[in-house]
């Protein structure tokens, strides 16, 4: 009788847990179906680049009057492809929680560019994270190698995990 080698299905079952884990610990994700809305002009829009060896991820959170958060998240390929993996809207209480964690990033006071200070480049990737709000002049914010405060929790919730 063979007896069958269980370390490839226990290495899957732990694979399979961590990503359950990494679903459940998103906490703030788009719930609401695009026929509930009644759309208004949005009032701030921000955009996060974030890019390395050709291939650019794009998210962007719309703040809209009515109090609803839209956030798309998009790929960008060096051949101008441009293929759209998540869109979706966040309820009103979930969109008010969006917009106290970005508030809670302070971009207001960051440099417009972030400078790397060591010598050795990590990792290669670029990011820019653009605020337009309405009536107000764009605020660029940009850094190759270099990040600001935070960097992980600015990602997550602009949907890169």
């Amino acid at each position: 009788m063979h007896k069958k080698d269980d370390s490839l299905d226990k290495k899957e079952f732990q694979e399979s847990e961590l990503k359950n884990k990494r679903r459940q610990s998103l906490a703030l994700e788009p719930t609401i179906p695009l026929s509930e809305l009644t759309l208004t002009d949005p009032i701030m829009k921000v955009t996060l680049w974030i890019g390395s060896f050709g291939v650019y991820n794009e998210s962007i959170l719309t703040f809209h009057s009515n109090g609803f958060v839209k956030r798309e998240l998009l790929i960008l390929q060096t051949f101008g492809e441009e293929q759209r993996i998540e869109s979706g809207w966040y309820n009103q209480d979930d969109s008010a929680k969006v917009l106290k964690k970005f508030n809670s990033f302070k971009t207001h006071l960051w440099p417009e560019l972030f400078v790397e200070t060591e010598t050795i480049t990590h990792d290669g990737t670029q990011w820019k994270l653009e605020v337009c709000k309405k009536g107000e002049e764009t605020s660029s914010y940009s850094g190759s190698n270099a990040y600001p405060p935070k960097w992980r929790s600015l990602k997550k919730l602009f949907g890169h995990y």
